[in-house]
C-alpha cells in the first residue's frame, strides 16, 4: 500500500477544504452583504430622488396651475372689459341711429305735409276753378234757355194775335 495515506495527513486535507469552505462561505456572505447594503443604498438613492422629483413636479404643477389661473382671469377681465366697450358702442350707435330715424321721421313728417298742403291747395283751385266753369256754364245755359223761352213766348204771343186778328 504505497499509496495508503496516514490518518494525520488525511485530517490536514479535511482541514484545508473546510478551512477553504469556511473562506468561500465567509467571502460569498461578506459579498452578499455588501450586494444587499449595496441595493439598499441604491434604494433610498433612487427613493430620495423620485421624492425630490416629485417635490419638483408637484411646485412645477403648482407653479403652472398659479399661472394657468392668472391668465385665465386676465383673459376673463380682458373679456368683461371687450364686452362692456362693444356694449357701450352698440348703444351709442343705437342711440346715433334712432336720432337719425327720429330726424329722417320728422323731415319725412314735414314733407308729407307739405306735399299733403300743396295738393290741398291745388285741389281747391281745380275746385274753384271747376266751380268757375260750372258757374259760367249754367249763367250761359240760363241765358241761351232764357232767350230760347223768350223766342218761345215770342213766338207763342205772335201766334196767338195772328189767331185773335184772324177771326
Amino acid at each position: 500500500m504505497t499509496s495508503k495515506q496516514t490518518p494525520q495527513a488525511g485530517e490536514s486535507k479535511d482541514y484545508t477544504i473546510v478551512n477553504k469552505a469556511v473562506e468561500a462561505k465567509d467571502f460569498t456572505v461578506n459579498k452578499a452583504v455588501e450586494a444587499k447594503d449595496f441595493t439598499v443604498n441604491k434604494a433610498v438613492e433612487a427613493k430620495d430622488l423620485t421624492v425630490n422629483k416629485a417635490g419638483e413636479y408637484k411646485d412645477f404643477t403648482v407653479n403652472k396651475a398659479g399661472e394657468a389661473m392668472d391668465f385665465t382671469v386676465n383673459k376673463a377681465v380682458e373679456a368683461k372689459d371687450f364686452t362692456v366697450n362693444k356694449a357701450g358702442e352698440a348703444m351709442d350707435f343705437t342711440v346715433n341711429k334712432a336720432g337719425e330715424y327720429k330726424d329722417f321721421t320728422v323731415n319725412k313728417a314735414v314733407e308729407a305735409k307739405d306735399f299733403t298742403v300743396n295738393k290741398a291747395g291745388e285741389a281747391k283751385d281745380l275746385t274753384v276753378n271747376k266751380a268757375v266753369e260750372a258757374k259760367d256754364f249754367t249763367v250761359n245755359k240760363a241765358g241761351e234757355a232764357k232767350d230760347f223761352t223768350v223766342n218761345k213766348a215770342g213766338e207763342a204771343k205772335d201766334y196767338t194775335m195772328n189767331i185773335g186778328n184772324a177771326n
